[in-house]
């Protein structure tokens, strides 16, 4: 692993372009399930809507957003990046707007589904897309730092916003998140972008990726030199131009040595299949638990607030294992680290349905927060060194499209289980089972990446 000191000396080298990451994470938070959720008192007030019906209805703009996330999130390997960011930031904020001046239910819907596309689904994926295109030698440490920007969110957010709405109101709160997206969180995160002295167009960057820890813009000029060779079809100076045999190792965090896959080809992967489990279970479970958590509490005999006071532990847990696993990407690779992390939330999930007292809900928020820490890294890191970095938007759009599925069902799913108490525990325990089958998919999948079915060291 690496310390803080060696953490803090890459931040301060790399700040404005992590940073750019860690502000769009943060900035997704608008169009995530927790921060939305604070206004659907309000929603239910203004519009002729029951709770299942709202249900039904944010179903509906998570699985349309969902359906649009691959065409629109794939133009981040084919615009520059500047102007990727700046669309997207200015769709959610339109979308606040939306929102804010919704009269009926159909613009309410309208509004949820350009809060899910851009928040939830766009601004994530820029932010960690980018952080493993862009660096490759250090790709866990940037995206750990990255991905701070979530629990950031979801630290400030709902405290910020609790005092906010008891004495300005639901609509105007609204108005002020469009707000704080085009009048600060745009012009800074492009301000972050311009001091970053990246290439910041996909199609002219080197395809082998990463930014050299001490280089300036000179990366961007490798890539333009790679550019005109691809052009020409001269290979690239020191590349292994011989064929890649199925069993050839790639270093550590590096992308695949067997080429840069596109999307249509990833798709027909087996591999990729067998790790798509691994990667949907904690943002599926974590979604319905915590969206959910009232009725979970209240079928425990918990209070409101010593729950609240758990999830101080989901935050500080998911924040430390985000940066303690990037260092472990750094020097193991994501491939080897990847299957285990959805087991802390199945040990968290198993004391759930085993024990009642206050003290499982601290360590059962703890642990799933350790799961969402760990996955929210490995996944993307998984797939820059499994299929390259050249198409590695529209590969993670399709992954994300897939997880906005899943999540959007995740709801129905513990909702009906908890309407009847009697199927809490096979609801906690069918958890538990999908974290052993998607834990041990995962390491067939990898197994099968090393070539010959030979078993992860």
């Amino acid at each position: 692993m690496w310390d803080m000191t060696e953490l803090w000396r890459f931040f301060r080298r790399r700040r404005p372009l992590l940073l750019y990451g860690v502000g769009l994470a943060a900035v997704s938070s608008f169009g995530q399930t927790f921060f939305i959720s604070l206004f659907v008192p309000s929603f239910l007030e203004a519009f002729p809507l029951t709770p299942a019906s709202f249900g039904i209805l944010y179903a509906v703009a998570t699985l349309t957003g969902a359906l649009l996330l691959p065409l629109t999130a794939r133009w981040i390997d084919r615009i520059p990046l500047s102007g990727y960011t700046g669309a997207v930031l200015g769709t959610l904020a339109l979308s606040a707007l939306l929102v804010a001046g919704s009269g009926t239910v159909w613009m309410l819907g309208l509004g949820l589904l350009g809060l899910r596309l851009s928040g939830q689904g766009l601004s994530s994926h820029a932010g960690l897309t980018v952080m493993a295109r862009y660096f490759s030698k250090e790709r866990g440490k940037a995206l750990s730092i990255a991905t701070l920007g979530f629990p950031l969110g979801e630290a400030v957010l709902p405290l910020a916003l609790a005092g906010f709405l008891a004495v300005a109101g639901w609509r105007l709160g609204w108005v002020v998140v469009a707000a704080v997206v085009l009048g600060v969180a745009l012009p800074l995160i492009l301000r972050l972008l311009r001091s970053a002295a990246v290439e910041l167009d996909p199609l002219r960057l080197n395809v082998d990726g990463g930014m050299d820890p001490d280089a300036g813009t000179g990366k961007a000029e490798a890539g333009h030199a790679h550019t005109d060779r691809a052009r020409t079809g001269e290979a690239s100076p020191g590349r292994h131009q011989g064929p890649v045999g199925p069993g050839a190792r790639t270093p550590v965090g590096q992308p695949s040595t067997s080429g840069e896959w596109s999307a249509s080809r990833v798709l027909r992967d087996r591999r990729f299949w067998l790790l798509v489990p691994a990667a949907l279970l904690p943002p599926f479970w974590a979604t319905g638990l915590i969206l959910y958590q009232t009725s979970l509490a209240s079928a425990k005999g918990w209070s409101l607030p010593m729950l609240a006071s758990a999830f101080v532990g989901f935050a500080l847990a998911r924040i430390i294992t985000s940066l303690a696993i990037g260092g472990g990407i750094d020097r193991y690779s994501a491939r080897r680290l990847f299957p285990a992390a959805v087991l802390p939330m199945g040990l968290g999930v198993a004391l759930l349905a085993m024990a009642d007292g206050p003290w499982v809900a601290f360590a059962y928020l703890a642990l799933l927060g350790a799961t969402v820490g760990l996955s929210g890294t490995l996944k993307t890191a998984l797939w820059a060194e499994l299929y390259g970095i050249r198409h590695l938007g529209a590969i993670k759009s399709m992954e994300g499209t897939l997880m906005v599925v899943s999540t959007a069902a995740a709801p129905l799913v513990v909702g009906w289980a908890l309407e009847d108490p009697g199927r809490l525990l096979p609801l906690l325990w069918s958890c538990v089972g999908t974290v052993v089958g998607g834990f041990l998919m995962a390491r067939v999948g990898l197994a099968e990446s090393r070539g010959g079915g030979a078993g992860l060291p």
